[in-house]
């Protein structure tokens, strides 16, 4: 009988290590996907940080004179007065200049 009572006990102790190392693998696994996830978010940060800067630099050239002055002749097509405006027209071969 007592060899029963060691196999009993060696099964139970290798069932309960079974246990144990399965949740161990599962804790390994959630900690590699948080690990992932952090990753993610750690690159999505510094990526908006990034922008974040080149945005600020924009602010801050698009308040000095120059960068007035450039937004007002791109967005609003406006000139320094005795500035001279030349229109360039050009026509494919198809085309033929339409006279005024």
């Amino acid at each position: 009988m007592p060899r029963l009572r060691w196999i009993v006990v060696s099964l139970c102790s290798i069932l309960l290590f079974l246990m144990l190392f399965n949740g161990y693998l599962r804790e390994l696994k959630k900690l590699n996907e948080l690990s992932n996830r952090i990753d993610e978010h750690v690159q999505t940060l510094v990526r908006l940080k990034l922008d974040i800067e080149d945005k600020n630099e924009k602010i801050n050239y698009y308040n000095t004179p120059d960068g007035i002055a450039k937004l007002a002749r791109q967005e609003f097509n406006l000139v320094l007065p005795g500035e001279k405006i030349y229109i360039l027209e050009y026509y494919t071969p198809e085309e033929e200049p339409q006279k005024k």
